[in-house]
This record gives structure tokens, C-alpha cells and sequence, in this order.
């Protein structure tokens, strides 16, 4: 839970709030959910450094081997457009001024990238999600430079589940766990550095809803490695009445909150490349009618991720994995991890 720890008598509430500075004021990063969405196809992956011919066998054509891939929504009616969910531990994190680091646990619990190869000649549909092996528990290292926020480096493994199934014949599909089979090169690190965060109602109260950052509720469960079974359930984002609560990528921490580039993992052992940026699902242009299209799509889709979904609306296109296959290696889903 996140809260402030400065203390004031009752009698000097009032008066002590208002001397203290913008500058000086405490913030807390609160435990929570962080959702990411990848744009299409702005990262890739290079099947040469994986096991195809164990599964496609010996002397099995890949082409491409550099595949392309795009992000494709976990749960769209709950969690718009992402397809990268994280989570940041206990405990609270607390910024007494500026400059000043702290490094605090996260970890990955649901992925999901699409593309799209042949093998042998046949095309196959290609989606990367989580390993039914929890991935394990990484760093953020968080340095605050402004009264709401900074610039933090970030460190977490990822172990990755690939499923190929032939377009137009779903019974045809292969798994490659790479926390189940030999022959992966191991567990990847997603890294990225001096990427901008901010706290949302900080000192300066940046508001996550005037960004279009899609809000994430507790209690979603979530189907992170794509084998139908929802193994996850989401923590949500803290939000209570003191200074800093939610944490937020992708803008500068400081007003007016410009745009402050895509996140890029590079990772050489997978030769993959993870590009992300904050969803905004929520962000409207305020304009109706027949051009208003996306704009009313976008306004749904917030509401949905705040409310239950509305019957009255068409349902969002998600993927599904299919049955098990005889091919297919997996272990039972190891819990939140």
C-alpha cells in the first residue's frame, strides 16, 4: 500500500503542508501492474539460436529465420492493448528528495508477440509468450531527478514459450518451452536504461488518464504463457489520497509530460529485440461522429478496462490458444511466480 511517512502534529497540519516546497515533498512508488504495448513489427526474433530441427526435424528450412513481430492484446476487454504485463513487489518504495536512487524487485508475467515464418515450406503463425517455468525476478534501479519522477535502468529474465501453427490447419501446431526442452540457449535478460518514469498525483500531479494510459485493476486473471489457462492474476495499480502512488513510463517526469520515446530491450543470446510503449487505450480527440471511429473504440475500451465489459458492445478480436497438441512439451503452470 502506498502511503506518505512525513508526520505533522494535528495542530500544524494545515500550516506545515503548505510551507513545505514542491522540491521537498516525499513520493512513493507503490508495488502494482505495469502494462507495455509493442507496435507492429517493431521487435524481432532469430529462430537459428533455438531447437526447430529437434521439432520440425533435421535439416528443417526456416525462412525467415529474423522474424519479425508485433504485440497482440492479452485481454482486450480488460487490459486494452497490452501485451506485456509486469509486476513490481512489495515493498513501497519512498523518495525523500532529489537526486536519490533506490532499486526495488519486479518480474514478467504475461507476453504475448506475433509473427509469422514458413518451415518446409509451409507458413506458420508464430506467437512468443511465457514459458510455463516462471521466468524469475529482476531489478528496476530508479533514480529521481524531479519532484514526480526520473530516470531508472531495469534487469529481468525471461524464460519464452514459442508456438508455431500452420496458417489454415490449427491442428498442426508446435511448442517450443524453453523452460521444458534442451537446446535453448537459456533464460534472456530484458534490459533497457535511463528510460523516464513519474509517479501519478505527485507533487505536480501528473494524471495518468490525461495520457491515455490504460488503467489496470486488481483481480484480472491472465493467460500469460498461452496455453488456456489463466495462471496470473493482476495486483492492479495503488491509488490513495498521498503524494506519488502509480508508476508510470514512457513521459518525462517533469510538466508538461512530453512523450519520452519507446522502450528497447536488446538482448544478443536471443539476437531479439523489444520494443514498447506505454498503451493508451483511453486517449480520446474529444471528436464525434462518423470520423470519431477510433476515438469511440478508444473510449469503449477504457471503460471496459474500468468497468465489466458491456454486452452491448461487439466483442475485441483476442487470440486463443487451441487444443494440445501430440507434438507439444509443457510442464503445469507454476503459479504467479
Amino acid at each position: 500500500m502506498v502511503r506518505s511517512f512525513a508526520k505533522w502534529t494535528l495542530a500544524g497540519l494545515v500550516l506545515a503542508a503548505a510551507a513545505v516546497p514542491v522540491s521537498a515533498q516525499p513520493i512513493t512508488v507503490a508495488p502494482g501492474n505495469d502494462g507495455w504495448v509493442t507496435p507492429a513489427n517493431s521487435s524481432q526474433v532469430d529462430l537459428s539460436v533455438f531447437p526447430i530441427a529437434a521439432f520440425f526435424g533435421p535439416g528443417a528450412v526456416v525462412s525467415p529465420t529474423l522474424v519479425s513481430l508485433s504485440g497482440s492484446p492479452l485481454d482486450p476487454p480488460n487490459l486494452g492493448s497490452i501485451d506485456t504485463l509486469l509486476e513490481r513487489f512489495p515493498p513501497s518504495v519512498l523518495f525523500t528528495t532529489f537526486p536519490e536512487t533506490h532499486t526495488f524487485s519486479l518480474g514478467i508475467k504475461a507476453l504475448r508477440l506475433k509473427g509469422q515464418t514458413t518451415i518446409d515450406g509451409l507458413t506458420y503463425d508464430l506467437v512468443i509468450a511465457l514459458s510455463e517455468t516462471p521466468s524469475g525476478t529482476g531489478t528496476i534501479t530508479a533514480t529521481r531527478l524531479t519532484p514526480d519522477g526520473g530516470r531508472f535502468n531495469s534487469s529481468f529474465p525471461v524464460l519464452p514459450k514459442l508456438t508455431f501453427t500452420e496458417v489454415g490447419n490449427p491442428a498442426n501446431r508446435v511448442v517450443i518451452d524453453c523452460g521444458a526442452v534442451t537446446g535453448c540457449p537459456g533464460p534472456l535478460t530484458l534490459g533497457a536504461s535511463n528510460v523516464c518514469w513519474e509517479v501519478a498525483h505527485g507533487p505536480n500531479n501528473f494524471d495518468p488518464l490525461t495520457k491515455g494510459i490504460t488503467p489496470i485493476r486488481a483481480g484480472i486473471a491472465v493467460d500469460g504463457t498461452f496455453n488456456g489457462v489463466n495462471e496470473y492474476t493482476t495486483v492492479g495499480r495503488a491509488r490513495a489520497g498521498f503524494a506519488g502512488l502509480e508508476f508510470h513510463v514512457g513521459y518525462n517526469p517533469a510538466p508538461p509530460w512530453g512523450p519520452c520515446g519507446d522502450v528497447t530491450h536488446d538482448h544478443a543470446v536471443y539476437s531479439l529485440r523489444h520494443v514498447s510503449r506505454p498503451p493508451t487505450d483511453c486517449a480520446t480527440t474529444g471528436t464525434t461522429g462518423i470520423n470519431a471511429t477510433k476515438a469511440i473504440t478508444a473510449q469503449r475500451l477504457c471503460a471496459d478496462v474500468i468497468k465489466p465489459t458491456d454486452p452491448t458492445q461487439p466483442a475485441q478480436p483476442v487470440d486463443q490458444p487451441i487444443g494440445e497438441p501430440v507434438s507439444t512439451t509443457k510442464k503445469k503452470p507454476g503459479g504467479r511466480g
